[in-house]
């Protein structure tokens, strides 16, 4: 798990292939509660992996004592997990929202990025992935790789 603040405009979080242990979530946790006051929202890329569900009730309890609601995207490959956040934030009312891998402008869009921190944090989310030895699925075309695949195919 690699995350980086993009100052002033959002908190960003790369998964690797393997669970974020308890010691990674809670100095990621407490990074982001430390930049509360000063970004938009926070931006989770993953294909598959994510908290555990104690990982995740320590969140939701950190976020209650500190009175905030953070607007979260998480981009996802997993269609189960897009559907149990869009429950979650049916029935709670949670400001979260799943977006597919491959939709990095919905992404944004839905933290009111502008084109400028769009940018930024394209540029982050990239570097980020790159350490955690993951593809961006929305951004395959710009490193040739998917092109790449294809043609390997014929």
């Amino acid at each position: 798990m690699y995350w980086r603040v993009v100052p002033g405009v959002v908190h960003v979080v790369a998964h690797t292939h393997v669970a974020p242990s308890d010691e990674d979530w809670d100095a990621y946790l407490a990074d982001v509660l430390a930049n509360l006051g000063t970004i938009k929202g926070a931006l989770v890329y993953t294909h598959r992996v994510g908290p555990s569900a104690p990982q995740r009730a320590r969140s939701n309890e950190a976020f209650t004592r500190a009175g905030a609601e953070l607007q979260t995207v998480i981009m996802t490959a997993s269609r189960m997990t897009q559907g149990i956040v869009t429950a979650l934030s049916w029935a709670m009312g949670a400001k979260i929202k799943a977006f597919s891998t491959r939709d990095f402008a919905g992404a944004v869009n839905c933290l009111n990025l502008d084109p400028e921190e769009q940018i930024r944090t394209r540029v982050v989310l990239k570097q980020l992935a790159r350490a955690a030895e993951v593809e961006v699925d929305a951004f395959a075309d710009e490193s040739g790789r998917f092109r790449q695949r294809l043609e390997e195919k014929k």
